[in-house]
């Protein structure tokens, strides 16, 4: 079984919860990258880094950003300034720019996982792609 979600459909879930204006683009089968639009009044510029998929086991998700020189400065601000708009336990800072996405913490999401045993997530030119079969019951 497989399913998607395209990168429109993901900017406005991050856009509804987070309120942050994220876009997603495609790299390779394994990454995504994601845009911010930095906005300081005086000082307007896209801040772009790859996000790559690491492992999936169970629920848990590792990712790694890569930004460059200053990734992990850039990954500790963004946690704090996402802090009160992301479920607490949802994500785990690691060392070497890897974060732990517990996505089970997610409650429409625990339900899928509960249900389905996703076997693989990829990316695809128009978004992302899950591949999995039906629990036994």
């Amino acid at each position: 079984m497989k399913a998607s979600i395209s990168f429109p459909e993901l900017q406005n879930i991050v856009a509804e919860k987070a309120n942050q204006a994220l876009s997603f683009a495609f790299v390779d089968s394994k990454t995504v990258k994601v845009t911010y639009p930095l906005n300081l009044g005086f000082i307007k510029k896209d801040i772009s880094a790859n996000l790559i998929i690491k492992e999936l086991t169970g629920s848990d998700l590792l990712v790694q950003l890569v930004a460059g020189m200053g990734t992990d400065t850039m990954l500790t601000t963004v946690l704090n300034l996402l802090k009160n708009k992301i479920p607490e336990g949802l994500i785990e800072k690691r060392p070497d720019s890897l974060l732990l996405l517990h996505l089970g913490e997610i409650e429409q999401v625990k339900t899928v996982f509960e249900k389905i045993d996703i076997r693989d997530l990829h990316v695809t030119d128009e978004g992302l792609e899950v591949e999995g079969a039906l629990r036994q019951i």
